[in-house]
């Protein structure tokens, strides 16, 4: 039988609770862990004869996520069913010309397209619900223009541009974030019509922001000066969403019995529209700690998009070797090592692996 690894982790979801029955709480915990441990493990990977190094890194961890594996997150109700044919898109509030316009009629206008990666806020370090993809759609801004917007509203420092979704989620951005040329509703991912899971027929995406703010399913904007509070931040979630620099192992994962004198490490580093400046590695303990040292880093597919990078790790005798990554935004900083829950603003820390080392 063939099952992926999502089914798995549903499958997991199921039983985890009840193969911890009569099982001491401390001892629930443990089991858990190592049943999800096991589920996100995944081998040592070696490049191909002839294989460039960051070639053998971007084909280990595909720079473009497939959109049936993109991750998927919504309030819980079942993704709207959305005609193309019959939707249309309503923009209202305090704007000069309120109108409304078509599937068709939004594509028309002049699309842009833009590689693009999206994390959700409620990812733990390390954890799955990331993905790249090539989206295309029309600048917001292009639409709030056509509207028009009074001096008086972009002067207010109150001023947002509301989105309110098909299956009830709702969530707003700043003016300055709508008039953004790098702001779009989104029509096509990874050159399809965008698919029902992903926000079918219109989504948004802000660069920069976590996936709450990217709303789907979009059936109307407003612009107002008199705020909003959105469906996750009436729940304790930031407002702001500011992605958290984050950096990932990809292969091997988590834990991994290795029987070689070298490795190669490969993964993804994440930091909103800051960029990845480098990415670093330091593994062992004691007498075997090495110094944090460059990771080779493969130029992403734009600047909204992660990076993927690879890293040799070489042993010269048995033993455990736990390692660490970080990543360096663009702006210069560094990873932070405190850790924090997603709640309210994305995690943070840094992603640790171990590697246990035998027959040298």
């Amino acid at each position: 039988m063939n099952v992926s690894r999502r089914q798995l982790l549903r499958i997991a979801g199921r039983i985890a609770p009840l193969a911890v029955v009569g099982i001491p709480r401390d001892a629930q915990a443990s089991m858990t862990g190592r049943l999800f441990d096991w589920l996100n493990s995944r081998p040592v990977e070696t490049p191909e004869p002839g294989e460039g190094i960051l070639d053998f890194a971007a084909r280990v961890v595909p720079e473009v996520t497939a959109n049936d594996t993109f991750y998927v997150q919504s309030i819980g109700h079942s993704a709207p069913r959305l005609s193309r044919g019959k939707w249309r898109l309503k923009i209202t509030g305090e704007v000069t010309e309120p109108f409304s316009a078509t599937y068709e009629e939004l594509r028309a206008l002049g699309q842009e397209r833009t590689w693009a990666t999206m994390t959700c806020i409620g990812n733990p370090v390390g954890g799955g619900q990331i993905g790249n993809a090539l989206w295309e759609g029309v600048p917001l801004g292009t639409l709030i223009e056509r509207a028009g917007v009074s001096e008086s509203v972009r002067r207010s420092v109150s001023a947002r541009v509301i989105f309110r979704a098909a299956d009830g989620y709702h969530d707003s951005i700043s003016l300055e974030q709508a008039l953004d040329s790098r702001t779009l509703l989104c029509t096509r991912m990874n050159g399809e019509y965008l698919p029902r899971d992903h926000g079918a027929p219109l989504r948004l995406l802000v660069p920069g922001t976590y996936g709450l703010k990217n709303v789907k399913w979009i059936e109307s904007i407003e612009v107002t000066t008199r705020g909003h509070g959105g469906y996750w931040q009436q729940r304790g979630w930031s407002d702001e969403a500011i992605v958290e620099t984050l950096s990932r192992f990809e292969a091997p994962r988590r834990r991994v019995e290795v029987r070689a004198s070298e490795v190669w490490l490969v993964g993804s580093a994440f930091a909103g529209d800051r960029g990845i400046r480098k990415v670093e590695v330091t593994y062992g303990q004691g007498e075997r700690l090495r110094s944090w040292a460059p990771a080779l880093l493969k130029k992403p597919l734009g600047p909204l998009a992660w990076s993927i990078w690879a890293f040799p790790m070489r042993f010269e005798e048995n033993g455990f070797y736990p390692a660490t990554v970080r990543a360096v935004d663009g702006a210069g900083e560094v990873q932070t090592d405190e850790i924090s829950d997603p709640q309210p603003g994305g995690s943070t820390g840094r992603m640790g692996l171990s590697i246990y080392v035998k027959g040298l």
